[in-house]
């Protein structure tokens, strides 16, 4: 499937991220989000990278168990040298560890610390919308 956008997540936040990719494919933008589109089969690496490389706007879950994932860590550096734009979506009031915060120190983050996850969800489609030029 031909997708625009990579979601970025910890597996402990899953539920987010799953949201997060409904309502984005909702509002027309086709993502990629493992597992569900990595084939039975294929090698996860491989297709974590295809899956960076073949995307225009990286959207990680920012949250603690981001934070301290270096799988997360490794997608984002691979988004970063691949020019993928990353917008973080930080569900966590956390401070980034220095390897993170050398990645996305310069990135305007989308805050969604607030209860009303539904509106926080709408203002992601919005800006990923915008940055995809729609």
């Amino acid at each position: 499937m031909a997708h625009d956008v990579f979601i970025s997540h910890s597996s402990k936040d899953k539920l987010v991220a799953d949201a997060a990719c409904s309502n984005l494919e909702h509002a027309g933008i086709r993502c990629w989000i493992a597992p569900r589109d990595i084939r039975p089969g294929d090698s996860w690496g491989s297709s974590i990278i295809k899956g960076i490389e073949d995307s225009r706007v990286m959207v990680i879950v920012f949250s603690e168990h981001a934070n301290s994932s270096q799988q997360v860590m490794r997608e984002v550096e691979r988004a970063v040298q691949k020019n993928v734009v990353v917008v973080p979506f930080r569900i966590d009031d956390v401070k980034p560890t220095a390897d993170m915060e050398y990645f996305l120190s310069a990135t305007h983050w989308l805050d969604a610390m607030s209860p009303e996850m539904d509106a926080h969800l709408d203002k992601l489609a919005a800006t990923v919308k915008s940055i995809l030029g729609g």
